[in-house]
């Protein structure tokens, strides 16, 4: 009788520690929201062009807005693993954010997925560095380099940068990206 309950406490426990040995796919969810950069270079140079501002003659500025993507947070050795084909496709609103931590230079190497991805190399302060268009991972011959110390990759369905009006400079806003501190500064009397 004793031999059997030894018998069944080790058919318990061995599932357990096997499990345990067992890497985890661990991931959360979080939502970004992309600011974009003003663009008043854009509206000087159209004021340039028509100094009277002439309604008529002139098409409106319109300003960008924010985007809002609801994104899963992963390592950076997740895109690593060959046996495992990454989420995909994305949704209009809907990503993959790959942290780099600490932040470095990093390289974006050929990868499982899908379909293809625009590729936002995001720094620390959460301003986007460079993008990437319409990038097709499974294929890429040679690695992307982000020449800039980045905190994270975001991967967003191909095509979502240029319908989004996302460009590089603009603001990722989210608790993972270090906010620039506010600096108060004297204006010199004149």
């Amino acid at each position: 009788m004793k031999w059997g309950h030894f018998l069944f406490a080790l058919a318990l426990l061995l599932p357990a520690a096997y499990a345990a040995e067992q890497p985890a796919l661990v991931y959360s969810r979080t939502t970004i929201r992309i600011i974009p950069k003003s663009d008043e270079k854009m509206v000087q140079a159209e004021e340039k062009k028509n100094p009277a501002n002439k309604p008529e003659e002139v098409l409106p500025v319109l300003p960008r807005v924010a985007k809002e993507f609801t994104v899963e947070v992963r390592p950076l050795s997740f895109l690593a693993q060959r046996d495992f084909i990454a989420h995909q496709p994305f949704t209009d609103k809907e990503g993959m954010l790959f942290l780099i931590d600490p932040p470095q230079t990093a390289a974006l190497s050929s990868a499982n997925l899908l379909a293809k991805v625009d590729v936002l190399f995001v720094r620390e302060d959460g301003f986007i560095a460079k993008i990437v268009p319409s990038l097709a991972l499974p294929t890429l011959a040679e690695p992307i380099d982000s020449q800039t110390p980045i905190h994270a990759f975001i991967f967003l369905k191909a095509g979502m940068a240029e319908s989004s009006d996302i460009k590089p400079g603009d603001h990722i806003q989210s608790a993972l990206f270090t906010p620039r501190p506010v600096i108060l500064e004297a204006v010199p009397p004149k």
